[in-house]
């Protein structure tokens, strides 16, 4: 038993070691020097999720078609660039092949003479995307608790009587973002199923902060006592790992073009209902698209409004026109505040939530916001489930409408509730 301790030990300092390796360069190739190119194949076939859920795999573990790898291998010879890695992009019906470009090219060089070949669809530098969480009460110095009673309720929001109207019953939300602790006492059953899709990158799940802290906003357990409550309770998550965190143990973390596209595909294919998206970046192409194809499915998609700190390129996909953007609030409206027109403002500072390891912590930003306009789009879900995105998108525009007009900028969630439950119940 001590000989396979000892190798467990060994095998265990090994993985973080090549951690510690492979995050910061794979990083810093996708962000600099890596290009996704797409191309369509007719015989992609539309295998079961078991079959791709997993890691960011290099290409020769990737059992795709023989065609296809055929045409992957000869674009990179005859473009002089090396395969990383490759995937089906099933909802779109094309293989993604992410290229290395050698440091004598410039990238835009090879995406221009690549936009000549027939074969290919389309050709694009990989973005990298960002989560926006502040940690208010200095999580690095151990200043968070792991039982807090009474139970904590946002005030702003009501919940205590928006939860006799409606909790997120039956409502399947995709979370994008980092893992999630799925032990937590807090979340233990609210998450259906887990897919990290950056194993190679990060192989932890359960030890991610930002996810773990988004996910407590959302779904965090109701009625125990103990620790926060989600807005959307009975609601229930598909745990998606596309980013990765910057520094272990900490808020911040990063994804890039093929961890989204990779997530966003598979949330389509099970059908969920909404996808939070508590991240922002520059426009991206291949992410667009798959974006559009949810809305064209009816899946409602929420991302982050960071415009109070970025130019509007770095705040995509809350950019879109069809999404639904969240805006983060302290305590006050700030009129100078940049935003999208058809943002959603929700009071998302010093929120307690879950983190791993049975603790909660106070956090804010707007990741928080994001989370909470998910959770409140479940309600109205569970209260009428043939809302399409372009109506929530409306009722949530209105209600807000409704509040400024009193001085307020955040929604009245029991009177948006309320309102919707009376006329569904009515046939209005």
């Amino acid at each position: 038993m001590s000989h396979m301790k000892k190798q467990l030990q060994l095998l265990l300092m090994l993985f973080l070691m090549l951690y510690g390796q492979l995050s910061p360069s794979m990083d810093q190739t996708a962000a600099i020097k890596a290009i996704l190119v797409t191309y369509i194949d007719r015989t992609l076939t539309r295998a079961p999720l078991a079959t791709i859920s997993g890691s960011y795999r290099r290409y020769k573990g990737y059992s795709s078609s023989t065609w296809s790898r055929n045409i992957a291998s000869r674009l990179a010879e005859q473009y002089h660039l090396k395969i990383q890695t490759e995937w089906p992009i099933s909802t779109l019906g094309v293989q993604c092949v992410v290229y290395e470009i050698p440091n004598d090219r410039s990238v835009d060089d090879v995406l221009e003479s690549l936009t000549h070949n027939k074969l290919i669809e389309s050709a694009q530098r990989m973005e990298r995307f960002n989560v926006h969480t502040a940690n208010l009460s200095g999580l690095e110095s151990g200043n968070t608790y792991s039982d807090v009673n009474p139970q904590f309720n946002r005030l702003p929001l009501r919940l205590t009587n928006v939860h006799q109207m409606t909790t997120g019953k039956g409502v399947l939300i995709a979370l994008i973002d980092t893992g999630v602790d799925i032990h937590h006492p807090d979340l233990e059953d609210r998450i259906l199923s887990t897919h990290n899709l950056i194993s190679r990158l990060s192989g932890s799940f359960n030890n991610d902060v930002h996810g773990t802290a988004v996910a407590g906003v959302i779904v965090a357990r109701a009625n125990n006592q103990t620790g926060s409550i989600g807005i959307a309770p009975d609601a229930r998550l598909v745990a998606f790992k596309a980013c990765w965190p910057t520094k272990q143990g900490g808020f911040q973390a990063t994804c890039n073009s093929l961890s989204l596209a990779m997530a966003i595909n598979q949330a389509i294919r099970m059908d969920v209902d909404i996808i939070n998206l508590s991240l922002s970046g520059p426009p991206d192409p291949l992410v667009e698209r798959l974006i559009n194809q949810a809305l064209a499915k009816e899946i409602i998609v929420v991302a982050a409004d960071h415009l109070g700190d970025q130019s509007e390129q770095q705040s995509f996909p809350a950019s879109l026109d069809h999404g639904i953007a969240a805006l983060h609030l302290t305590a006050t409206v700030d009129t100078r505040v940049s935003r999208h027109q058809k943002s959603i403002a929700v009071p998302s500072a010093n929120i307690l939530t879950t983190l791993p390891h049975g603790r909660y912590q106070r956090v804010s930003g707007c990741s928080i916001a994001t989370a909470q306009v998910t959770a409140i789009v479940a309600l109205l879900l569970e209260v009428n489930p043939n809302l399409t995105p372009s109506e929530i998108q409306n009722l949530l525009e209105e209600a807000q409408q409704d509040q400024r007009a009193r001085g307020f900028d955040e929604i009245d969630v029991y009177a948006l509730i309320s309102r919707l439950r009376a006329d569904f119940l009515t046939g209005g």
